[in-house]
């Protein structure tokens, strides 16, 4: 009996959810998802097409080839968020506790790290040779240096988080002596404590001298235990971080990290130098080198005596270690094996599809090609001519990495073609549905069986199942069907009789403008700021003919906030920990003053939960001021707000859209602020009272231009329907894409600041801190979208429309960047437009899941106004006809 009430328990529940979710996300919102997520992974696979990581047999080592290893121990300190130019600037002196130790035996140098810059990529490429992983790949899945330390004889790997766990260690007898009787020993101390901040605030300056002080501690006392000069070390960062704390990105501060090489087996006559460090005054200068991240990878394992990791694409550097001729031949013949191994497999595996023979192939390389490399290098290694056999191995690894990247982006052409279909597909299925809206069309519709829809998706299953018999990954194959299952969906939803677009010329003027616009925006901030004034100044120009004191004080907000936009990468300083700590205390001020200011009215419990919480974040900020740990209870708190901030708000009581309008911009301007680092806290309010602010100047402005008695009545046509959605899709973008540049997330790359998640998580946890990222992101969205709810009746109705103009808009962008950008080139290169696109997309998404969460804060109120009848052209014309006025009011907007 007990079971049966239980489970009619879990049904009603279930039906319960279903039905909330039902009502919170409707059918269009769920379609235009799954659409733009689809295009999404079209844009990723065109830009990042990796191959298959296959378990190949690793090579031999060098020791089962008959030469020992130059090194027994390897030790490698990767210090988190450490970028070049702030370790080598002011002549070297930041390294000052390893720059003896680098001036007698070691070299010093810049590796470049690709992108996006993530602690979990740039480990990839260090420890396994290869860009382009996605970050949330398991480890298993590739080899690394540590599997094939492990995997080798006598083969140990020890793992820190801290230099005080090393020592504990080494000072353990039992520990110490199994590690001399070992012959390969890998210690990879990783600090992750030293990031988290802007590299101009004093508090990262600190944590990187306590760093580098531990970090020589540590190393004198590993020679002084071990004493037989058998050990290697390596020091470098995963990624660098911007002068704002923030990674991610492809900037040059955050892919230029330095490294450190000393010890045994490390050449300090190296060749490849870009230019001379200077050290000191008294000390001279250092060549600075340069090399690629992932060839750290080749070069590890050669110093321990291992073959490079089964899936590395780098080139073993040979000028780095100092060994014999013998051994560096050997180590670039193992390297050569590895790659043409990569190569052998990669074409097997597409000489196993069914259409292989009519199909381009490599020119320089096939299985032939690599069994007669094999030979030959074995061969000329058996007679005795090294020279010719190095020569031979270089040959060899040059041709497999062109051979790699020819099948790794073998199904580039076809994808750029049909993403480019399904975008136009998607574009006039846009339209189409724009169109009917504002007209109102009955028109019956084409539907999904004639004979058009029919032959589009025969085409596109019989396209999917060739591409399959070929071997073709499974995300390409869905790629490449996409664009079929697009224009069946848009073919269907044509009319039968009607026109298909309504007034094309005025969708064409509305989508090209603010998409070019974005275009530039997202290159460069100055046309971003200058958008923004001219249309928030468009938008009130009714108040220039009789200015207010409003109007004023709107004005120069808006003059402030563009100021600001306009410089603020000029103002950096605003980082130092001097300014940081007084702007957010400012912030957190304004948090509570402008309800106060707004005369908005909230319960005493709602006063006393927010101010509480910002005292309590304003001592967790304090405390990391003064270098301490943020105490468990603080972040229990936050955590605990975050939840109240959002699910409190349907079950506050409030009995208005404007009363519950004022309660969600109190508890997310105070979940911004403890989200926020700085100055971003106090532009996000400033933008969200200046979009408020102007909508009511807008309002008063109009009323003193209309005569009381006489009120200009409008009639809604077609035409302006299209035309007001256009304006609300244009403004949301606009504040989106504006909140975007003056929070310091995601424009010109793919970004986010530590520091977002300094009270709510302790500095080794990163896996939450994309959700908090994304909610501080979207705060000053969601805010605008309630906005939109709660004062506009145009806004609240036609919603469906305003985001298909979003849509159409977003949709030209992404085909300006699959069109007109190279993204064919090298990766890195091609990042920020992949970024861009991405971004674009990504826009229509967040902005859908934002106005999802909108209906959820407004739940429990009634919302429903009767809209503004849309009319016909030839309804319009005779109602005009009949009398001299119009008798149709538009709604609010």
């Amino acid at each position: 009996m007990c079971y049966i009430v239980v489970f009619l328990l879990c049904r009603r529940l279930k039906y319960r959810l279903v039905k909330i979710v039902k009502n919170l996300i409707k059918m269009w919102k769920a379609q235009a998802v799954v659409v733009h997520l689809l295009l999404i992974a079209c844009l990723w696979r065109i830009y990042n097409q990796t191959g298959p990581l296959d378990h190949l047999e690793p090579q031999k080592t060098l020791s089962e080839m008959g030469l020992p290893q130059p090194a027994d121990r390897l030790v490698i300190f990767l210090v988190e968020g450490l970028r070049a130019d702030t370790l080598f600037s002011h002549n070297c002196s930041r390294a000052s506790y390893l720059r003896d130790i680098v001036m007698r035996d070691g070299v010093v140098g810049i590796s470049k790290a690709s992108v996006p810059t993530l602690t979990t990529s740039a480990q990839v490429a260090l420890f396994a040779g290869f860009n382009g992983v996605p970050p949330l790949l398991p480890t298993d899945k590739f080899d690394t240096i540590f599997n094939r330390t492990l995997g080798s004889d006598e083969g140990t790997v020890l793992s820190f988080t801290n230099i005080t766990d090393l020592r504990a260690r080494l000072m353990n007898n039992a520990c110490l002596t199994m590690l001399k009787n070992r012959t390969r020993v890998v210690i990879f101390v990783y600090m992750g404590d030293v990031g988290g901040a802007s590299p101009l605030d004093l508090e990262y300056q600190k944590k990187l001298h306590n760093a580098q002080r531990s970090i020589r501690d540590a190393y004198d006392l590993i020679e002084g235990k071990f004493n037989d000069w058998k050990t290697a070390y390596l020091l470098t960062s995963a990624h660098g971080l911007s002068n704002f704390g923030s990674h991610g990105g492809g900037s040059d501060e955050e892919r230029n990290t330095p490294f450190f090489l000393w010890g045994v087996g490390i050449n300090r006559m190296a060749t490849n130098v870009s230019h001379n460090l200077v050290v000191n005054n008294s000390s001279g200068s250092l060549p600075l080198h340069k090399l690629d991240q992932i060839q750290l990878a080749p070069l590890m394992s050669a110093l321990i005596g291992l073959p490079p990791p089964v899936n590395n694409l780098a080139k073993l550097p040979l000028e780095y270690i100092k060994v014999s001729r013998e051994y560096e031949r050997k180590a670039m013949h193992l390297n050569a094996l590895q790659l043409l191994a990569q190569a052998k497999a990669i074409i097997r595996r597409h000489e196993l599809g069914v259409f292989h023979k009519w199909l381009p192939k490599s020119k320089d390389l096939d299985l032939q090609r690599i069994a007669h490399y094999q030979n030959q290098m074995n061969h000329l290694g058996d007679m005795g001519w090294r020279g010719k056999a190095m020569e031979t191995s270089i040959l060899a690894i040059e041709v497999a990495q062109e051979a790699l990247k020819f099948y790794y982006g073998y199904y580039h052409i076809p994808l750029v073609v049909t993403t480019v279909l399904a975008l136009l597909g998607w574009q006039l299925y846009l339209t189409v549905k724009i169109s009917q809206n504002s007209r109102d069309s009955k028109d019956q519709r084409r539907g999904y069986f004639t004979w058009s829809t029919i032959v589009l998706a025969s085409l596109g299953l019989l396209l999917g199942q060739l591409v399959f018999l070929q071997w073709a990954p499974f995300l390409t194959v869905i790629c490449l069907v996409v664009p079929f299952g697009i224009w069946c969906m848009t073919l269907a939803e044509c009319p039968l009789k009607d026109n298909w677009i309504f007034e094309p010329l005025a969708h064409l003027r509305w989508v090209l403008a603010p998409a070019a616009m974005i275009v530039l925006a997202l290159y460069c901030r100055c046309p971003c700021t200058l958008t923004y004034a001219v249309c928030v100044i468009f938008y009130n120009r009714r108040g220039w003919v009789h200015p207010s004191a409003k109007f004023l004080a709107w004005l120069a907000l808006v003059i402030l906030l563009c100021g600001f936009l306009w410089s603020q990468k000029g103002l950096q300083i605003l980082m130092n920990t001097n300014y940081r700590v007084t702007l957010q205390a400012i912030s957190m001020l304004l948090v509570i003053v402008r309800p106060l200011f707004c005369n908005e009215n909230h319960k005493w419990s709602v006063w006393i939960i927010n101010i509480g919480i910002l005292v309590i974040g304003g001592i967790g900020i304090m405390l990391r001021k003064m270098g301490m740990p943020v105490p468990i209870y603080i972040m229990a708190a936050n955590w605990t707000y975050l939840i109240y901030a959002f699910a409190s708000l349907p079950y506050s009581g409030t009995s208005s859209p404007r009363s519950r309008l004022q309660l969600i911009c109190f508890n997310l301007l105070t979940l911004h602020a403890l989200l926020s680092d700085s100055y971003t806290s106090l532009f996000a309010q400033g933008l969200i009272i200046e979009y408020q602010m102007g909508i009511e100047v807008h309002k008063e402005s109009r009323k003193a231009e209309e005569d009381d008695e006489v009120k200009e009545q409008r009639l809604l046509t077609p035409s302006k329907h299209v035309q007001m959605s256009y304006r609300f899709a244009v403004s949301i973008l606009l504040y989106f894409y504006v909140s975007l540049l003056g929070t310091g997330h995601w424009m010109c790359s793919f970004t986010y600041s530590a520091n977002t998640a300094r009270l709510f998580l302790p500095d080794s946890w990163s896996g939450p801190m994309p959700l908090l990222v994304l909610i501080h992101l979207l705060i000053p969205s969601l805010i605008i979208l309630s906005s939109l709810q709660a004062l506009s009746s145009f806004g609240r109705q036609e919603i469906r429309s305003i985001f298909t103009c979003v849509m159409l808009i977003c949709n030209i962008v992404v085909s300006f960047y699959v069109v007109f950008v190279p993204h064919h080139a090298n990766w890195p290169t091609t990042h920020p437009s992949v970024i861009n696109a991405l971004l674009a997309q990504l826009t229509v998404v967040l902005l859908l899941i934002c106005d999802t969460y909108v209906n959820f804060f407004f739940g429990g109120l009634n919302m429903i106004k009767i809209p503004a009848p849309k009319r016909s052209i030839t309804e319009v014309q005779s109602q005009r006809s009949r009398s001299n006025s119009p008798t149709v009011n538009l709604s609010e907007v």
